[in-house]
């Protein structure tokens, strides 16, 4: 794994080498941080989202900006964590999925996460496997409070988010939208 000396030393520490998790079909996805010559497989990855996927991901029907793309590979190892899930199809390296956590510049024991999985990797156990390894690399950091929002209608990531113990709460003045949040361990009260 690359090293970089402007990483913030907690969050260099959490970062983990790649696990290989096997999916509920048997499939080998190799979870592991991302990198910023990754950009080619983010931008097939994002490129081959339904509209709906995308929609749910991004809150809206827009599509990401070019630099949006090169940021998300990019990653600021003082203030985010980014794991990618990767495998072999047909012989090429493909992005299967990915989740995201950010600090809160108001509060750095807060990190805001995202996770979105490819539309035919869905309901294979593979969101649960990316949430989990982000839950424990950013424990690991000393976040102590994970948080982010989804759309209402999202129901596979409420499900999921409920399986892990977040708590979910609609967000006050914005019925669309859910909040869900876990205190991880380590974490006070």
């Amino acid at each position: 794994m690359q090293t970089v000396t402007s990483i913030a030393p907690e969050i260099a520490r959490a970062l983990p080498e790649t696990d290989r998790v096997w999916l509920r079909d048997g499939t080998p996805v190799y979870i592991r941080p991302v990198q910023p010559a990754d950009l080619d497989l983010e931008r097939r990855f994002v490129h081959g989202l339904s509209r709906e996927t995308a929609y749910q991901r991004l809150m809206s029907g827009r599509n990401p900006l070019p630099g949006e793309l090169e940021r998300w590979t990019a990653i600021d190892h003082s203030r985010e964590i980014a794991l990618i899930a990767v495998a072999t199809v047909h012989g090429v390296e493909q992005q299967l999925g990915v989740a995201r956590c950010v600090r809160d510049d108001a509060d750095p024991r807060v990190c805001d996460f995202a996770i979105v999985i490819g539309d035919e990797w869905q309901h294979r156990g593979l969101g649960r496997a990316l949430l989990r390894g982000l839950m424990r690399a950013a424990t690991e950091a000393g976040v102590e409070v994970l948080s982010g929002i989804t759309l209402s209608t999202n129901h596979p990531m409420l499900a999921l988010a409920h399986k892990l113990g977040f708590r979910a709460c609609r967000e006050s003045g914005d019925a669309t939208v859910t909040r869900i949040e876990m205190r991880l361990a380590g974490g006070d009260g």
